[in-house]
């Protein structure tokens, strides 16, 4: 793994080299930064955040300053990545964030899952604990397998002492229902917002069912990786959006007027606004 140093919007960071949201965030110094508004509008300054499948942190890290009197935990399954995120955090003095290499799901278990060198050019953040490095297309690189915690968050020993918890913020790569089903104590607690990727027409039904289910309302929240007035003033534009569902329980309503989901349907037929 190479890897070299970037001053971005939030600080400096450890990017990887050949790695899509590095190389991104090389070209722009930021990463998604319609998102990291929104969160600056979900989180006050003693807020929780509870981040699973936080990559390298370049959302991490902003989220901490937004609860600069709070915390940020983070999980991150694959060990490498896992070591760049603790740099990140590191680099930037964020003591605020609580970081742990383990898988989250709906019960504890040790599973083996996809490690490598990562000096091929690749996603990272779409890695699958089911799929691994494959969940986008075939890895060209060598792989082999390491154990790994998986642990509920209900259960997890970090969280015992949380009193609030403000953004559960999920970026599972399909695996979003089991996160959910071993956090229901957590979410039954504190009705928090939270923030689930749900970019998956086969997954989508299911994961929209399972979080209604749970009382909460959902609303698109769909944006452009980058943006026109980026940090490092850079005008070639890189085709990519992400998708996201901003959910919020029963008398809470989220920050800014978003459309309300109705089905997979809105996405194809461009009703979704995109920011």
């Amino acid at each position: 793994m190479d890897t070299y140093l970037k001053a971005c919007s939030w600080g400096r960071f450890l990017l990887i080299c050949g790695d899509m949201i590095s190389e991104f965030v090389n070209l722009y110094g930021e990463w998604c930064e319609a998102e990291v508004e929104i969160f600056n509008d979900l989180l006050p300054t003693n807020g929780v955040v509870i981040e699973v499948g936080s990559n390298i942190g370049m959302h991490s890290v902003p989220m901490s300053h937004f609860c600069s009197e709070g915390k940020v935990f983070c999980y991150e399954p694959q060990r490498l990545i896992f070591q760049i995120l603790c740099a990140n955090a590191a680099l930037n003095g964020r003591l605020n964030i609580f970081a742990r290499q383990c898988a989250v799901g709906s019960a504890a278990a040790i599973i083996d899952i996809d490690s490598g060198d990562y000096d091929r050019p690749w996603n990272c953040d779409a890695y699958s604990l089911a799929a691994g490095f494959s969940a986008e297309g075939r890895y060209p690189g060598p792989v082999k397998t390491e154990p790994v915690q998986m642990a509920p968050l209900d259960d997890d020993i970090m969280l015992k002492d949380l009193n609030r918890l403000d953004l559960l913020k999920i970026d599972a790569e399909g695996y979003e229902i089991e996160v959910l089903r071993g956090a229901k104590r957590l979410i039954d607690r504190f009705k928090t917002y939270m923030f689930v990727e749900n970019n998956s027409e086969a997954n989508f039904p299911g994961l929209l069912n399972e979080i209604r289910a749970l009382g909460y309302q959902c609303y698109w929240f769909c944006s452009n990786r980058s943006r026109q007035n980026n940090f490092n003033k850079a005008f070639w534009t890189i085709p990519g959006q992400d998708i996201n569902m901003l959910c919020a329980p029963e008398g809470k309503r989220p920050p800014r007027d978003l459309l309300p989901i109705g089905s997979f349907d809105d996405l194809k037929q461009n009703k979704v606004p995109l920011y």
